[in-house]
């Protein structure tokens, strides 16, 4: 036997006519006469005998003359076979471009297929194939795409046998598609209707029967009303007189909106009676049901014993689904009927995280213009992400989503950890994506698309829920997508994240999906869906219609996501209502809620901004007089010579203006504020013309400007800006215009970009990198991820020319915003207070290993004595880069000598162990004597020109070699380490951190020390680590 789900399939029993006196069987095949002779009986009696046998012997042959790559071939039907089966010479003469594939690609076990006789049919393999019938045998052509097997052939005309796996298939195209069965009179009515039997057979496991509508009789079901309809039951087996509940069928084709009613009923003894249905029709138009509809299910009431009433919720209430109607002047009667409605058609809403939708309608395709492999190696993960990273990929793996992979393909992960604590995995498509061919699919016109909504008076908007994992890979370019990790080498089923393409396979999918309801009842842009119409009632059967496609296409909605009912919208990066398409006020918020300037400083920010649009402005100087004369009184930005000896007295550029912010001023800062937000500086975006995206970062805050070229003028489109979180501040230079690029394309001005290809002006020269080579860390492998699928480039531009997105950064935003991460930084430090600082009297000095735990971010078990507590922490080799003025006010204590106790060496031990390396005492006997060492010291110092480029970074300080390092506006002080010194950091901040990275670990390093070819030393120990294996 085979595999669970497959059963013995019978061949069909093939039976030719009896020869008649003077054919040949070959010509009985085609001919069919039927000829009637006398014969005489030994009785005397003369009784009328037939060379062909009665129908009642011999039934008609079920046959269709069926398409095959362009071949008419007259084939079997057989409902009794599961599998559709074409004989080797057919496949040899007709099909042999194909390639024959075998049934391992598809199964783990052996596929074992028995004939009625009990004997195992052979097979050779299996290919993929359409099957076409003709319009004379349903009435319609229709496709049908199949598995076929390749069976040898067996007697001198060996036939094509149709199975139930085929037919199956024909009748979901015709019956569920079309909601009717065929005539009576074509060929393929009797075939159907058999495939329809068999189905309501099996219905549901425990089902005693079923109930559907009567015979060729469709019936209609009023708009709003209630029907009581006489079904017809079928019950298998006897069951005598015994009370049944009928209720609505688990797998139903019925249409939304359509309720059964459940109720108590006595079953009668015979095997088909008339059963009473109520039947609820929840919409405000007609729904017809079409003939042998299946109804309801019939299932036996069992009795249980009664429970004292409860509170809590039932299970039905439970499972009712809410949906966000928002602030909707719908009527609270309708808010009720919609909800239930949308709740009868649950399999169009995902139930839970992993619930994704599933198509193979549309499947995504990755073409490459080079189809060399790639194979990256497998990143760390940190031990603490492990079994979470493992838990997902379980899920992935359980829920179809992803599969083991052997593929000549390798990308590199990134673990990223979410908001909520879990875990998602960032894939690195950028190589991928470097070799993909960019698909030229066409994206709808924005104009023609907001020119169908004006006038519309209710709007819907549906999100799918993961929308890219509902779509199939196409099988052949799965091994593409594959993924490496410590725990496995994977591939995906399903259409990921980042990869290039992955836009326009979507809406390729949504408007194949749409149909003809796209851009008349419904508008689909990628995953963005908007149903519009004019009335309440209209748009109830547009929502339906619409849900019908997405459950006809497997494709499933996140419930809480969608806004239903609504007389105004966002779609597109506009507002959109009764009213018509309006620019939405997000995209100039940034001006329109620009701080009144309250100093010099404030003031050059803003000015430096508008006078980039000046060109564009009327009469800009005239306008901005008061507010240029209000700069007079402070002190010349570059020194002059003239004047020498004069005493002048000037504002100091941080005092506040006061009353000398007059009137004038302010008029003058509210007419440009409202130039700038208006034509002809202000454009509508027009989605034929590229997008050009200026970004930049300052140490407050985050500018990004979108522009447009129209009419051989540069219009800008939007604004946008904010202030940086506590934890952002700390981000490196580099880091922040990272984040800048990041949040402007993914989360302000998407609705623009997404789809199409822009440019990116940035004046961070190692930006231009990202795409190709740069080396990144966790969090910036999110960013990545996240932009991935957006199609733009990057270009340097110098900061004196990035001024309009400089003067978003530098807008004055307030207070540092807080933030998750400073919040969790607050709660460690309070948590450190309490448990270390409770007893001052026992507790003189503050333990390094505390101290650097505070500075740090790793989670450590650290016991004291009888207590044990989880703290941040790190290793004790760190402690050597702490300077006294690092530590959190209150955590510092001296000892008699004014030294702070903060690690394993004392500064007067560091300062020995500094001139104890031959090439630090050269550097800091030069430094204490203020000399430069010569060119002719290069053979007793071999580093000397890397001394040399760092010599004004360099300094003492107690005695003790330290290199400056400003970063984001902040000066560090990194400990110069002797040589003996250096291989404690890098086996302390790699091996006990769990084995970073390349760039983490150098940042750590960095952080703190310094030394010649640093960034050499730790590659170097990074690659020892990897070949050898950790310890």
């Amino acid at each position: 036997m085979g595999p669970a789900g497959w059963h013995h399939w019978k061949p069909a029993v093939k039976l030719l006519e009896a020869p008649v006196a003077g054919q040949t069987g070959t010509e009985n095949q085609t001919k069919c006469p039927r000829k009637v002779k006398r014969v005489a009986s030994k009785c005397g009696r003369v009784n009328t005998t037939s060379t062909i046998p009665p129908p009642r012997l011999v039934g008609t042959k079920c046959t269709a003359e069926v398409t095959i790559e362009g071949n008419k071939v007259n084939c079997l039907l057989d409902t009794g076979s599961q599998v559709t089966t074409i004989p080797l010479a057919f496949f040899k003469s007709h099909l042999s471009h194909h390639c024959l594939k075998s049934l391992h690609d598809l199964l783990d076990v052996e596929l074992q297929i028995e004939g009625a006789n009990g004997e195992a049919v052979p097979y050779l393999g299996y290919v993929e194939l359409y099957l076409l019938f003709p319009g004379e045998f349903l009435g319609k052509e229709i496709e049908v795409p199949t598995l076929v097997l390749v069976v040898p052939d067996v007697g001198s005309a060996p036939q094509i046998l149709i199975g139930t796996n085929s037919l199956d298939v024909l009748y979901s195209h015709y019956v569920e598609k079309h909601d009717c069965c065929p005539q009576s009179f074509l060929p393929g009515y009797k075939v159907i209707l058999k495939i329809l039997e068999a189905r309501q057979r099996q219905i549901s496991a425990g089902a005693l029967g079923w109930v559907r509508v009567p015979n060729n009789v469709p019936e209609v079901v009023s708009a709003g009303s209630t029907i009581v309809l006489d079904g017809q039951a079928h019950v298998s087996g006897a069951h005598g007189k015994t009370l049944v509940v009928v209720e609505a069928a688990f797998e139903t084709s019925l249409p939304g909106g359509l309720l059964v009613v459940s109720s108590l009923s006595t079953l009668p003894v015979k095997h088909s009676c008339s059963m009473s249905i109520l039947l609820k029709n929840e919409t405000q138009h007609d729904i017809t049901i079409p003939p042998r509809t299946v109804l309801a299910e019939i299932h036996a009431v069992q009795q249980v014993l009664g429970k004292e009433p409860s509170t809590n919720l039932t299970a039905l209430e439970m499972k009712m689904m809410e949906f966000d109607f928002g602030d909707s002047p719908l009527p609270p009667e309708w808010k009720e009927r919609i909800t239930r409605l949308l709740n009868s058609m649950p399999e169009v809403f995902s139930q839970h995280d992993m619930d994704f939708g599933h198509t193979d309608k549309v499947k995504h395709r990755i073409k490459l213009s080079d189809d060399t492999p790639f194979k990256h190696r497998a990143r760390p993960i940190h031990p603490q992400d492990v079994d979470a990273v493992k838990k997902h990929l379980q899920e992935l793996l359980e829920f179809g989503i992803i599969r083991e992979s052997e593929s000549p393909f390798a990308s590199p992960i990134v673990v990223v950890r979410k908001k909520n604590g879990s875990v998602r995995l960032c894939i690195d498509f950028r190589k991928l994506n470097s070799q993909t061919i960019k698909d030229a699919y066409a994206l709808p016109n924005l104009e023609e698309v907001f020119s169908l909504l004006t006038g519309s008076k209710w709007f819907s908007v549906l999100d799918l829920k993961s929308g890219y994992y509902q779509v199939e890979m196409e099988e052949a370019d799965t091994q593409k997508t594959a993924f490496v990790c410590p725990l496995g080498f994977w591939e995906f089923n399903r259409m990921p994240q980042g990869v290039t393409n992955a836009p326009s396979t979507f809406q390729r999918l949504m408007e194949r999906c749409m149909g003809d309801l796209n851009r008349r009842e419904a508008l689909v842009f990628i995953d963005d869906l908007i149903i519009f119409s004019d009335t309440l009632e209209q748009h109830e059967s547009r929502l339906l219609q619409v849900l019908n496609r997405l459950k006809e296409y497997g494709l499933k909605l996140s419930s809480e996501k969608c806004k239903f009912f609504q007389t105004s919208v966002k779609y597109l990066g506009h507002v959109v209502s009764q009213y018509g398409v309006e620019t939405d006020p997000q995209k100039i918020e940034a001006l329109k809620t620009w701080p009144v300037p309250r100093n010099l400083k404030e003031l050059r920010s803003f000015l430096g901004f508008s006078g980039y649009y000046r060109r564009f402005v009327k009469d800009y100087s005239r306008i901005t007089k008061p507010l240029n004369d209000l700069m007079a009184g402070y002190p010349p930005l570059r020194k002059s010579s003239n004047g020498k000896g004069k005493m002048n007295q000037y504002f100091h550029p941080k005092e506040s203006f006061g009353h000398r912010w007059t009137l004038e001023c302010q008029k003058a800062f509210d007419e440009i504020i409202n130039k700038l937000t208006t034509a002809p500086v202000l454009g509508f975006a027009n989605p034929q013309l590229p997008c050009i995206l200026h970004t930049d970062a300052s140490t407050t805050g985050l500018g990004a400007a979108l522009y447009q070229e129209q009419d051989g003028q540069m219009r800008a489109i939007a604004f946008a800006s904010r202030g940086l979180t506590k934890s952002e501040a700390e981000y490196p230079a580099h880091k922040l215009e990272f984040l800048a690029l990041k949040w402007a394309v993914t989360a302000k001005l998407s609705d623009y970009l997404y789809g199409t290809d822009f440019t990116v002006i940035t004046d961070s020269n190692p930006l231009t990198y990202i795409l190709t080579s740069a080396k990144l860390d966790a969090t910036s492998y999110r960013w990545l991820s996240a932009l991935s699928t957006y199609n733009f480039k990057l270009q340097y531009r110098a900061g004196t020319q990035n001024q309009d997105a400089d003067g978003l950064s530098r807008r004055p935003h307030g207070e540092l915003r807080d933030d998750a991460v400073s919040r969790k930084e607050r709660e460690r430090i309070k948590q450190f207070t309490l448990h270390y600082l409770k007893d001052q009297e026992t507790q003189d000095v503050v333990l390094p290993e505390a101290v650097k735990a505070i500075c740090e971010r790793h989670e450590v078990v650290w016991s004291h004595e009888d207590s044990t507590c989880h703290i941040p922490s790190v290793t004790l080799v760190e402690s050597l880069a702490i300077h006294s003025d690092a530590l959190p006010s209150g955590f510092q204590e001296e000892d008699d000598h004014g030294l702070p106790v903060i690690g394993q060496w004392t500064e007067e031990e560091m300062r020995e162990k500094q001139r104890a390396d031959p090439d630090l005492r050269v550097v800091i006997e030069h430094k204490e004597s203020g000399d430069m060492p010569y060119p002719s010291l290069r053979q007793e110092l071999p580093d000397l020109a890397l001394w040399l480029r760092e010599w004004k970074r360099l300094e003492l300080r107690n005695g003790v070699l330290y290199r400056t390092r400003q970063e984001c506006g902040q000066v560090t002080h990194q400990l110069v380490l002797p040589s003996e010194l250096r291989a404690t950091p890098l086996r302390s901040l790699h091996d006990d951190l769990g084995h970073l990275g390349t760039e983490r670990t150098l940042d750590l390093v960095r952080a703190r020390f310094y030394w010649p070819r640093m960034s050499a030393c730790v590659e170097q120990k990074i690659r020892l680590c990897a070949t050898e294996g950790p310890n």
